[in-house]
């Protein structure tokens, strides 16, 4: 069966209690507050189509979102040089983000006890109109046509599990993400490095096994190919996980 859908839809969002009034502070981050903030005002739109068949479904969305006086929040230091920094949220004039998204879901295709499922997502999210500057040390106009900051422009995600006998299971998972940036201007070039965001590949193993009447050990591996990365801070590389667990 195949099913088409095409929405569109009206919001706003207005500022929280913190994000106009609360300063707060998180090791070594502060969070400043901004009582002028106006509320998002977006108009989204989607369309999409969704293909189930015996043993899965395909499904596609085509999307966009216009934004006016969209809140974005920056992290910038707190002095140049500083390894503190601060975050806040402002307003931007306008911004745009669009994309697709493509998800498959599979079950006992090629094999039996084979199930599969992933997806994947291109974004492009830019700022399309700014008055002012996007920060204290940009320059004017120079965050027009950038990519809005703390969303990568790809992601993705493949998992295959298989299940060998009533008692056991494997799994086996990668996730994907690009790069981001987190300052309106993209001028954070350096992603791998404490602050900043780089792209990624991970892939994580997995055994579930049931030994009896509600005893099940679990044993896994996240990080399995060891990546080294940056989300803000470097991430755990590869690492070792079990569990037995009993259930009465």
């Amino acid at each position: 069966d195949l099913t088409v859908t095409a929405s569109a839809a009206k919001a706003y969002r207005f500022a929280t209690a913190g994000e106009l009034f609360q300063l707060v502070t998180t090791g070594a981050t502060f969070t400043s507050p901004n009582p002028n903030l106006k509320p998002d005002d977006v108009l989204a739109t989607e369309l999409r189509f969704d293909r189930r068949f015996d043993g899965g479904s395909v499904q596609l969305a085509l999307f966009q979102d216009d934004v006016h006086d969209a809140m974005i929040s920056q992290f910038l230091p707190l002095v140049g040089g500083s390894s503190t920094l601060y975050s806040y949220v402002s307003n931007v004039d306008q911004v745009r983000a669009r994309g697709a998204e493509l998800i498959v879901n599979t079950h006992g295709v090629g094999l039996a006890k084979l199930d599969l499922s992933g997806s994947i997502t291109y974004l492009d999210a830019r700022v399309l109109a700014l008055s002012g500057a996007a920060n204290a040390t940009a320059t004017p106009g120079a965050a027009v046509g950038k990519f809005l900051p703390n969303i990568p422009d790809w992601r993705g995600s493949l998992q295959a599990s298989y299940r060998a006998t009533d008692r056991l299971n494997v799994s086996l998972a990668g996730r994907y993400s690009g790069q981001m940036y987190t300052t309106l201007d993209n001028a954070d070039v350096y992603p791998n490095t404490y602050g900043g965001f780089s792209g990624w590949f991970v892939a994580d193993a997995k055994a579930n096994y049931r030994i009896g009447r509600g005893l099940a050990l679990s044993l896994g591996v996240d990080n399995l190919l060891n990546r080294k990365y940056f989300f803000f801070h470097p991430f755990p590389q590869r690492t070792f996980v079990g569990s037995l667990k009993y259930d009465f």
